[in-house]
């Protein structure tokens, strides 16, 4: 190891090379393009928060641009990609597509900025065949535009901090301010650089303190010009400043630091987070915060890929042994903004894998060195092979395929395929303008009606609740008995008449119309 990355360092290869890239990082872009354009013809159902995401992109095409619970970005987005395409679940994939798509470009410059062009090229390549990434590019969620956002935010940022360029400082709020924009998570970005630009020095000179002032000083400003008009809109219609509608985050009273709920207490997607509430216990927010952190390590190795988590790892040993100042700067400061997220957003709000696999955009740099420092290895280890190149070239190729198909049989997307056919069944069979009634609005989605949830409560309940609304359909699965335990046995006839049911292995979809008396 040692010899190889001292043959790297003479080589100079951590440099970026004055040759055209362009031929390898279009092949790459149609690589991914071609790997997603059956995610259009073949959809998956939408997701949950998929129908929240169209139902504010139609109010975004009515002028409401706020009137979501969701971040104004995506719907945005969709809204503009309906005008074209006037199916609004489609605009959400082909929104997803393209920046699936784009997203293997700051990947790429980033593992060519860091390591060299040939790590540039192994990442971009992993980024068209990830399985996470791949899927998510077929999802009406944020998740596709949030990784490109993410991944050029630290792309931009690390240039501005390394060269200390005005510009590029600016390029670096603009899309923070669209990663914010997107998710309100995404203003995490702009505390990790302002934190590295105040603290640290770039790998090459010595940083005045007034150009350090100067620069942070134009990203803050930047990034509250871009978002200004979303934070003004919130202000208005919340009565105080926030960041998102989703979560609520407030300051909290000195005064009132006693009756304030401790860190195991606060629910921030429920009850909002009074930030002193993270300082009342400084025993408990450091568990908090040690074991959020360890949890949201286990659950993002999973969604990485065990094994380029095992690249990402022998990439890390040759960041540490190689010991350049450029080097290790580079990579921590990538590091910093796992520890931010890990350490402190999701151990303190909410640590899932779908919010672990925001990272892996960033990190797939990592895997793409230790996997180049493998074949370098190989190389040197078996000389006896009579075409290193092809033989290397193999190895990558069975690495892409691997994780594709890999991916395609742990996340399959026929999960809830029946909510679908019973939607489209109810679109062609009910009458227009009805309300049904449901455990998850996938049904109603489909079927183009009005949707109330159905309440956690006992079969009387349910009814009473339902006929005030004038709900004229419930729609039930397989899951009735969990949200209203005996809810079967108390079935009468002379309440609900059964309309159509369909049965799918473990799923199950049965529609009732509801009996006024």
């Amino acid at each position: 190891m040692t010899k190889i990355m001292s043959t790297f360092n003479r080589k100079g290869e951590s440099e970026t090379k004055g040759k055209s890239h362009w031929q390898a990082l279009l092949f790459i872009m149609v690589l991914a393009f071609i790997l997603r354009i059956f995610l259009v013809l073949y959809p998956e159902v939408i997701r949950i928060d998929g129908v929240e995401y169209i139902r504010h992109a139609k109010e975004v095409l009515v002028g409401n641009w706020t009137e979501g619970k969701s971040s104004p970005s995506y719907p945005a987005l969709v809204a503009f990609a309906y005008i074209l395409i006037k199916n609004y679940e489609l605009a959400g994939i082909w929104v997803s597509i393209v920046f699936g798509v784009l997203l293997v470009i700051p990947i790429f410059y980033l593992g060519k900025a860091i390591f060299n062009e040939k790590v540039g090229v192994i990442s971009g390549l992993v980024a068209a065949v990830h399985p996470f990434l791949h899927t998510f590019s077929g999802s009406v969620l944020t998740e596709s535009t949030y990784h490109f956002f993410i991944a050029t935010s630290v792309l931009f940022g690390w240039y501005a901090f390394r060269k200390g360029r005005f510009y590029h400082v600016l390029l670096f709020s603009v899309f923070a301010t669209l990663t914010f924009l997107t998710r309100p998570e995404g203003i995490g970005l702009l505390f990790v650089f302002i934190v590295w630009v105040f603290f640290f020095n770039p790998p090459e000179e010595r940083r005045f303190w007034s150009k350090r002032m100067v620069m942070i000083l134009i990203a803050l400003l930047a990034f509250f010009a871009f978002s200004s008009p979303y934070l003004v809109q919130l202000r208005k219609e919340t009565g105080k400043w926030s960041i998102s509608k989703k979560l609520d985050i407030s300051f909290g009273s000195i005064s009132e630091v006693g009756d304030l709920p401790s860190i195991n207490e606060i629910r921030p997607w429920r009850k909002g987070l009074p930030l002193l509430s993270l300082f009342k216990d400084p025993l408990s927010l450091s568990v908090r915060v040690g074991t959020g952190f360890f949890s949201s390590l286990y659950k993002f190795q999973q969604v990485f890929n065990p094994m380029l988590s095992l690249f990402a790892v022998i990439g890390w040993v040759g960041i540490i042994r190689n010991r350049s100042p450029f080097f290790l700067k580079a990579n921590f400061y990538i590091m910093t903004h796992h520890l931010f997220y890990f350490g402190l957003l999701l151990s303190i709000l909410f640590t899932s894998r779908r919010y672990t696999s925001h990272m892996i955009s960033i990190s797939i740099p990592w895997a793409a060195f230790g996997f180049w420092l493998f074949l370098r290895w190989i190389q040197e280890r078996w000389r006896f092979v009579g075409s290193p190149k092809k033989f290397t070239v193999l190895l990558l190729v069975i690495l892409l395929i691997g994780l594709f198909i890999q991916g395609r049989v742990i996340h399959p997307r026929d999960h809830r395929l029946i909510q679908k056919e019973a939607g489209l069944w109810m679109k062609d069979h009910l009458p227009r303008g009805v309300k049904i009634m449901s455990r998850m609005p996938q049904e109603a989605f489909y079927a183009e009606l009005p949707w109330v949830i159905i309440p956690n409560k006992s079969y009387e309940e349910i009814l009473r609740v339902a006929r005030s609304n004038g709900i004229r359909y419930l729609v039930l699965d397989e899951d009735v008995e969990k949200r209203s335990p005996g809810f079967l046995g108390k079935f009468k006839e002379e309440d609900l008449t059964l309309i159509k049911d369909w049965n799918k292995q473990d799923q199950k979809v049965v529609i009732f119309e509801i009996v006024y008396p």
